[in-house]
This record gives structure tokens, sequence and C-alpha cells, in this order.
């Protein structure tokens, strides 16, 4: 259910509260199940690159590679990623803020008692319109709003590139207000571009002109092909003869966005909120929330509580009962339990007579029954196919004698797949090694896990082979 409700702005330059809380509890609007973003500019954006896109494995390692690339501790900041597929591997869309950012963001909403669970990064958020957005790709969206500049890059799969400005905005602003050119700056649809009075407008909107070119410019030498249209949203975009001022000026087909479910004069006006709203709504594992660590959303809503509180106190007489009148019943299956422990613990001493204390008979049967299975898996390997010395013989032979390069660990993860772990030069080095077992023909395939920096300034790394079966 879609439902657009028009505020009105407020007079004082930080915003009023009080007039946020009235607006939703007139529309009987939830205080929690909402997204918002940080206006301001992140600290970095960076893109890291890995050869899988399952999210739970990638939070395991993205936070060492993202210490690997930055020049600040990321501990000390607030950051989270938005994944995106490429190929067979992703890429996660890393944003980085100040941690007292997202602080002020949080309070100036609790404020009005609204608590919102999803804390994102505009740009980002404007994935959620992949769908909906029909012009030809690579294709950007541009929402030029009162604040700040969002940019959304489109490819067929979908959102792969993102950034924001604030100064370009801010110096438009100044150079009205020092000009006095609108005693009414909110209203862009009064503003106009047109040959007589839109010669000033010209002159204020240079710096977002110039960085829009250099945004284009950065993106398609990253994508590697031209970017084929502009779609525009944000309050600039109603200003008259800014789309042809933007088509003449950039050389491209430029065009206000267009959602159906809006209509084309909402569109532009309401894009931001709406995919703010899909974004929050469809969120999961690999979209960017920056509610988490010390920011975790925690659900406090005091209104919530004092409905609940009767009925809680009830099911806490309830809970106490049913504990009261299970005891009994406890007891006794406690006591088969002690039974059949000791049961297991006697098979445990009779099968290994040798191991004269074992504390938790339970858990050291199945240490050694999976050991065993490791012990048969290497057997059925060595039976069909590569034996583990001719495997380190292929790996050898595929690596050129001039690499020095120490190998610390080489590990059969499975009978076919093999994780090398070492130590070498430079990152260079790395790169050698992966192109040389790739190259050897050896191997179905060969990924590079990771890599980062070891003492001495020699650098660290981690890969994968996979060995092809005999014919």
């Amino acid at each position: 259910m879609l439902q657009t409700i028009r505020t009105e702005k407020s007079p004082s330059p930080t915003g009023d509260s009080n007039s946020l809380a009235e607006v939703f509890k007139a529309y009987s609007l939830p205080k929690s199940d909402i997204a918002t973003s940080i206006l301001e500019n992140p600290t970095s954006i960076r893109v890291i690159k890995f050869p899988f896109s399952d999210p739970k494995k990638i939070d395991q390692v993205y936070e060492y590679e993202l210490e690997n690339i930055s020049t600040f501790n990321p501990r000390e900041k607030i950051h989270g990623y938005h994944l995106v597929k490429n190929g067979t591997g992703s890429e996660a869309l890393v944003c980085v803020f100040e941690k007292n950012q997202v602080e002020e963001l949080i309070e100036s909403y609790n404020e009005s008692g609204i608590d919102p669970k999803i804390i994102t990064y505009t740009p980002i958020a404007f994935g959620a319109l992949n769908d909906l957005i029909t012009g030809e790709r690579p294709l950007l969206l541009i929402d030029i709003g009162e604040t700040e500049i969002s940019y959304s890059l489109f490819d067929e799969s979908g959102i792969r590139r993102v950034r924001s400005s604030t100064k370009p905005v801010e110096s438009f602003f100044n150079k009205l207000y020092h000009n006095g050119d609108s005693s009414d700056n909110s209203d862009f649809s009064k503003m106009s571009l047109g040959e007589d009075e839109g010669q000033n407008i010209r002159e204020y909107l240079s710096p977002i002109l110039g960085e829009i070119k250099k945004t284009i410019q950065f993106f398609e030498i990253e994508l590697k092909d031209k970017i084929k249209t502009v779609e525009l949203s944000g309050s600039f975009s109603l200003i008259k003869g800014f789309s042809d001022f933007l088509k003449d000026e950039l050389n491209r087909d430029v065009r206000k966005i267009y959602i159906p479910e809006l209509g084309a004069d909402n569109s532009p006006v309401f894009a931001k909120s709406y995919a703010m709203a899909l974004y929050g709504s469809a969120y999961k594992n690999g979209y960017l929330n920056f509610r988490r660590n010390e920011f975790k959303y925690t659900g406090v809503d005091h209104e919530l509580r004092k409905v609940f509180m009767v009925p809680g106190a009830l099911l806490t007489i309830l809970i106490l009962f049913l504990i009261y009148s299970s005891a009994s019943r406890y007891y006794e299956l406690k006591s088969n339990v002690n039974q059949m422990e000791t049961q297991i613990a006697q098979v445990v001493k009779d099968t290994f007579p040798d191991v004269k204390v074992i504390p938790k008979p339970k858990l050291f049967m199945e240490s050694e029954v999976g050991k065993v299975r490791e012990k048969l898996d290497l057997i059925e390997g060595v039976q069909n196919g590569r034996t583990p010395l001719e495997a380190l013989k292929d790996i050898s032979s595929s690596l050129p004698e001039s690499l020095k390069l120490t190998v610390n660990l080489i590990k059969f993860e499975t009978v076919n797949k093999i994780r090398i772990e070492g130590i070498c030069r430079s990152y260079q080095e790395v790169a050698e090694i992966e192109e040389a077992l790739t190259k050897s023909g050896l191997f179905e395939t060969v990924t590079r896990n990771q890599t980062g920096n070891a003492q001495g300034g020699k650098t660290k790394f981690e890969i994968s082979v996979v060995l092809k079966s005999k014919a």
C-alpha cells in the first residue's frame, strides 16, 4: 500500500522534532518500521571483490579485507556493505562513516519517539528501483536534493557503483542567497533556465554540472563503457528546462525518473522516499544497514510496553505455574539421562581401553569417529584421483623458479580441492602465482581467496585450487 504524505518544511534551520512526531501520530505511522539515510558525505567508499557471493562467508572476511586496503582503523568507524553479484563472484560496496554521524541521526529521531530499523546510504537505497528504471543501460540515476547529490550507476545486472557529494549543492545556495535572486528557494518549480531569466541560474549550477561530468567520467573508466542514459530525481529536477540543459551539456539521453505507482509529476519528488521504503521492506543479508554493533536496533517503544505490561505480568504467573507443575517430571527425566550417560561412558571405555580418563565420553566418541571418516575420505581420494604427492608435484611444477615464496600450509579440504597459504614478496608476485597455476592447465579452477600484509613488508596469501580428475 502506498501512502503519500506532504509536510511543510520547518522554519527552524535545525528542524522541529515535535512536528515530525505530530506527523507520525496524525497518520498513525509506525515509529520503528522505517528506513532512513545519512545525509552527510561518507568517510570512504570502497569496492571489495570476492570469488563467492554467500553473505555469511563474506561477513567472516570482509572486515579483514577492509583493514588491509584502508588508511584508517575500521574499528574506529561505522561501516557496512551492500552486496552485488558479479559473474561467478560478488562485489561488496563498502560505505564508511564516522560513528558520531550515526549517533546524532538516531538521537534526532529518538527525540520524536521514533527508532528507525534501517539506516542506510541514499545512493545504495536507489538500487531498489532497479526493476522500475527502463532507460538504456549503463544508466546513471542522479538525485539532486536540497542537501546532497546522490549518484547510482546501473548496468544490466542492477546497481553497480555509488557516490554522493554535498559541496556543489551548498555552493548553489550560497550564490543564490548572496545575489538575492530568490525569496523562496524551496520552490524549484518557479526557477527557469530560459534564455532570458535563466542566465544567473546557469551560473549557479556550474559547480553541480562540473561534479556530474567528473562523476560520469569516473564511472565510465570504472565500467569501461559509455553511460547511455541519465535519469533525474530530486528538487532540482523541477527547475524548468533543467533536463534539456543537462542533455545539451552531457550529450546524452537525459530524462526525469518515472515510477508508474507515483505518476509523472510525483516521481521526481518522491523517488528517494519510495526507494528508501522499498529498500527497507526488502531488507535481507547483503543489504547495507548501519544499525549494527553499538547502534544495533533494539526496538524500544515505550507506548507498546505500556500496552503489554498487564498481559506480560499474567504471562509471568502462567510460566511460574508451568515450571512448578513440571518439576517432578523434570527430575524423572534427569534420572533417565544420567543412566544413559553412564551406559555411553562404559561403551566408550570398552572401545578405547588405553585411554585412562575420558571426561566427556559422547564428545570424545564423536571426535574419534570424525577422524576415521577423514582418513576414509583421503583413502577414497587416493584410489579415485590424484595422490597428495602427485598434487604437490603439480603445484610445484606450475610455479616459476624465479619466484621466492614460503608455503606455510597445504590442506586437502575435499578430495579434489586444496587450500594453499603462504608468504611472498609482493602483491604482484601473488598475481604471478595465481596466473602460473591457472596457465598450467593442471587445475579445474584457481581462486585467490585473500591477500594481506605480513611482517617485514611481505605479502601473505591464500589460494584454492581444484584438481582435474584423471581421465
